[in-house]
């Protein structure tokens, strides 16, 4: 009898085996689909998971993405109720399986990712509350998982982005989340998101895109941010949000036309989920021309992405640029209708806070011909070309008779010296920047004391170097604050 009870034991134990891998390769193959940008495989694939395995949450949970990918371009109603269903069916068969199996490392780690999707799908909503918690049962559940097997190196990454997202949150409300048991370290999230990028089985392509990100737009090492992104881009050539993701990265690595000729290819597509990444990719269109001061075909762009896109983001900062281009093609009339619309961006968003202050300025003056040689020569700078914009900067300031803009064209100077490895000489500009009266240009004084302190480090005074650091951490109330604080807390690392 115990013989017989133990064969039927073994053959169930091998019939949840043989399952278990089953499922897997369906998500695997799933997810492969999904990367590749084939929604109806993908779609198909996951259906068939769960017509065969209907108790199982794998297949609601991985079906539930689908529309999660949608929902972050489109907002769609429809897509946040679709990925809503699917989750919800993929956390009921999820909490019943555990009530039967409670030490399942895959139930708790596929619950742990589920959360996590809520928590991305919930933000997005700006359902902040139910954000935070979603991400709470996250941890929670791929903290089990890993307690059971420590080396699922999958369950790193919810962790890793958890981490990573507390972390990034100010100072000052992290008291609030700490009382409700949310804590986050950006360092440790990295590591985390690292580990399953590097270790991952089903997460690993995901975990290399977010790291992608990080360091391109949190880190600004846009080289480690391309030597995550390129394999990608090489082993997916049709997932439009790598290729959109690739040429922003080549806009910040100051390669414009390789950047046009990769998103001008996303323009050109036929697929209909991802609108949002076509409308964005005209306004980055639009971006390369304006920062190659090719101001008459920008427009184009610009009006084409201020027409069609139907939310907030980056409607503020594309308004006033589109205002720029008229302004300095000669028609200052139709500038000033641009710049008094470069208030209804989003907020939130740097570039349109930005937008705002400057665009009500020129709205009630025009760009002076000084004001207009300098930004043309940051410009050049954005193109790569440091030596051209070092000489024509030069130039303009024998001409240049404001302080604010003394300041701000010494800061060119600066950044452009950093950018030919000329740390020395770009110190002397930076200090001759800050020597001017900026204040109506409140950036430009924490702006310049970062790249001293990033010269500082690489001629390594580094105790030079944490000292500017800390006085560019005591300014406040500046444009792309946001963007400067995670650029020093990046530099203090660095010691």
């Amino acid at each position: 009898m115990k013989i017989k009870l133990l064969f039927i034991f073994t053959l169930l134990v091998s019939s949840f085996n043989l399952a278990q891998s089953d499922i897997e390769r369906g998500v695997l193959k799933g997810l492969d689909y999904c990367y590749n940008f084939k929604w109806g495989k993908a779609d198909e694939t996951f259906q068939k998971l769960i017509d065969k395995y209907p108790d199982d949450l794998c297949g609601y949970h991985y079906k539930s993405t689908i529309s999660l990918w949608y929902y972050l371009s489109s907002k769609s109603t429809d897509d946040y109720q679709n990925f809503i269903h699917y989750s919800d069916l993929a956390l009921e068969k999820g909490n019943k399986q555990l009530d039967n199996d409670p030490d399942n490392e895959i139930i708790l780690y596929t619950l742990g990712t589920a959360y996590s999707s809520r928590a991305i799908v919930y933000a997005k909503a700006e359902s902040y509350l139910n954000a935070a918690w979603a991400s709470k049962k996250s941890e929670s559940y791929l903290n089990d998982a890993l307690k059971i097997n420590p080396k699922r190196a999958d369950a790193y990454l919810g962790l890793g982005l958890y981490n990573f997202a507390v972390g990034q949150i100010p100072s000052g409300f992290k008291w609030a989340l700490s009382l409700a048991g949310i804590k986050g370290n950006k360092e440790l999230g990295i590591q985390y998101i690292k580990k399953a990028a590097n270790e991952g089985y089903l997460s690993k392509t995901e975990a290399a895109y977010y790291l992608s990100q990080i360091y391109s737009e949190s880190i600004n090492n846009y080289e480690i941010a391309a030597a995550y992104l390129k394999p990608l881009m090489k082993k997916y050539p049709d997932n439009l949000l790598f290729n959109y993701s690739m040429g922003v990265l080549e806009i910040k690595r100051k390669n414009l036309s390789q950047a046009e000729k990769i998103i001008s290819k996303i323009i050109k597509t036929n697929e209909t989920n991802f609108k949002e990444l076509i409308y964005f990719s005209n306004f980055l269109i639009g971006d390369i021309y304006y920062k190659e001061n090719d101001f008459e075909t920008a427009k184009e762009y610009y009006i084409t992405f201020l027409t069609s896109y139907g939310q907030k983001d980056y409607k503020g900062i594309a308004s006033y640029r589109l205002g720029v281009c008229y302004e300095l093609t000669d028609d200052r009339n139709t500038g000033i209708q641009y710049f008094k619309q470069s208030d209804k961006g989003n907020m939130d968003l740097d570039d349109d806070v930005f937008a705002k202050r400057k665009g009500g300025i020129f709205a009630k003056r025009s760009i002076a011909p000084t004001e207009a040689e300098v930004l043309k020569a940051s410009n050049m700078i954005d193109q790569g070309n440091c030596k051209e914009a070092i000489d024509k900067l030069n130039t303009c300031l024998d001409q240049i008779k404001s302080d604010r803009l003394k300041a701000e064209a010494n800061y060119y100077i600066s950044t452009a010296f950093f950018f030919l490895g000329k740390y020395e000489e770009a110190i002397k500009f930076a200090n001759a920047s800050n020597g001017f009266n900026s204040s109506e240009e409140s950036w430009i004084k924490p702006f310049t004391d970062y790249y001293i302190a990033q010269c500082m480090l690489k001629l390594n005074k580094n105790d030079d170097a944490q000292k500017t650091i800390e006085e560019a951490e005591d300014f406040n109330n500046y444009d792309y604050q946001n963007k400067l604080k995670n650029l020093l807390f990046v530099l203090k690392t660095k010691r």
